[in-house]
C-alpha cells in the first residue's frame, strides 16, 4: 500500500472553525459600545473637547498679558474684553480651528471636523480694589455640539 500525503478532512473542517473563531472574536473586539472603533471615536471628541478648552484659555491669557504689558488689546481695559475678542484671538493663535459663533455664554468651534462649545463665565472681581483685580473670563466645560 501506499503512503498518502496532505491534510484530512477534519483537520480542514477545525482549521475553519478556528479561524471563524477568531473572526468573530476580532469583529467583537472591534464593534459594539466598548470596541476599538467606538473608543477611537470617544477618544477624538475628548480631545477636540480639550484642545477647545486650551485654546479659550490661552487667547483669554494672550488677551489680559497683551493689556497689562503693553496696554494694546481691542479692548479699551480688561474688563471690557468681549467673547468676540477671545474668538478672535483663538482664530488668530490657531488658524486651523474655526471659530463660528461667540456669544457672553460661549464659543463655538469646529476642530477637525467635530464642534465644540466652551462655556465661558464672566467672573466679576469681588476683591476691594477692583483697579488691580478687574472682572475676567472664566472658561467652563466644554461640550461637543450635535446637529451641525
Amino acid at each position: 500500500m501506499r503512503e498518502q500525503k496532505g491534510i484530512t478532512l477534519v483537520a480542514l473542517v477545525i482549521t475553519i472553525i478556528v479561524l471563524l473563531i477568531l473572526a468573530g472574536v476580532t469583529i467583537a473586539a472591534l464593534s459594539g459600545p466598548n470596541g476599538i472603533l467606538s473608543n477611537s471615536v470617544k477618544s477624538n471628541e475628548e480631545t477636540a473637547k480639550s484642545q477647545a478648552k486650551e485654546a479659550v484659555s490661552m487667547a483669554i491669557s494672550e488677551l489680559l498679558t497683551n493689556y497689562y504689558v503693553t496696554q494694546t488689546t481691542t479692548a479699551s481695559n480688561p474688563t471690557d474684553i468681549s467673547a468676540s475678542d477671545i474668538g478672535a484671538q483663538v482664530t488668530a493663535n490657531y488658524p486651523d480651528f474655526t471659530v463660528t459663533a461667540t456669544a457672553d455664554d460661549g464659543i463655538t468651534m469646529t476642530i477637525n471636523g467635530i464642534s465644540v462649545k466652551v462655556a465661558l463665565t464672566k467672573q466679576t472681581n469681588t476683591g476691594t480694589d477692583t483697579s488691580t483685580a478687574p472682572t475676567t473670563w472664566k472658561v467652563g466645560n466644554a461640550t461637543i455640539v450635535t446637529g451641525s
